[in-house]
Formats: C-alpha cells, sequence, structure tokens
C-alpha cells in the first residue's frame, strides 16, 4: 500500500503481467501466497492472469474475506493457533476449493474438526492433512486419518 491507497500495488494488473513478462514463461499455474494475500481484493489480478491463459491459485488462512475471480483454485490453510488469533472465517471455508491442515498431533486434527463444524463446504471440497514435522508419528497419523475419512 502506498499512502492511503486501498490498492496492492502502484502499478495496475495488467502492468504487472506486462513487466514481468509473464507469457514468455508460458505459464499455466500462478500460485498467490502471503503473508496473507486476502487482505486485498485480487480480482483484478487473477483476471489479468486468467486472461493470458493462466489458471489461478490462492492459498491464504482464511481470515480475511476472499475476493477473486470464481474460477480462481482457493486453498484454505487455517491457522488456529496463529500469533492475533484471528478467526478463521466461515465464509472463507464455504469458498475452499481445498482445505489443507497441518498436523502434527491429533490436537491438529481435533481442531480442524471443530473448525468444520456447522460450515457448509462445497461438496467437492479437498481436504488435506499435511504433517509439520520430520516425526513418523505426524505423517502416520495424517495417513490414517485420511484412509479413515477418504481425505488426501
Amino acid at each position: 500500500k502506498q499512502g492511503d491507497s486501498p490498492t496492492w500495488s502502484d502499478v495496475d494488473a495488467a502492468e504487472i503481467v506486462a513487466m514481468y513478462q509473464l507469457q514468455q514463461f508460458n505459464a499455466k499455474h500462478i500460485v498467490i501466497t502471503g503473508g496473507e494475500p486476502c487482505e486485498y481484493d485480487l480480482t483484478a489480478l487473477c483476471e489479468a492472469f486468467e486472461a493470458i491463459g493462466c489458471r489461478c491459485q490462492i492459498e491464504t488462512s482464511g481470515t480475511s474475506e476472499i475476493r477473486v475471480t470464481p474460477a480462481t483454485w482457493v486453498t484454505v490453510s487455517p491457522k488456529v493457533a496463529m500469533k492475533g488469533k484471528l478467526p478463521v472465517l466461515s465464509s472463507s471455508l464455504e469458498r475452499a476449493d481445498e482445505i489443507k491442515q497441518p498436523v502434527a498431533t491429533q490436537k491438529n486434527v481435533d481442531q480442524l474438526d471443530e473448525l468444520l463444524q456447522g460450515v457448509e463446504l462445497k461438496g467437492d471440497v479437498v481436504i488435506a492433512l499435511q504433517p509439520i514435522s520430520q516425526k513418523p508419528r505426524a505423517t502416520e497419523l495424517c495417513i490414517e486419518t485420511c484412509i479413515q475419512r477418504n481425505w488426501r
């Protein structure tokens, strides 16, 4: 942000595409991630990427309103105990195409269960567990839970 401007950049989305000459790389998939990308309205940026044939994806903690195109793939990776303790918005979980939960212990799986209670998820939402340590137990827990629940 510059000064009092509510925008995320002092150049527009078309200028970003041109400035970085994205078409020359033949990119087909662009991921926008943090800090927290959803602090900003990303609709124009996603439209500019889609106009040159790219698929857009964002990865967000789900603590801010998601403002992207309908075609944008949204990954919500909730940080339930993150610093600042911002709540994960139900609207973010409802918009998610994928929910990716970092897991070290059973407590993290339980936190996800609690977070999802009463939320109307998309019928085809992908729920994925991601081990966050090199410890075999975290990986085993993810595998066991995913098999039991048909998650990834």
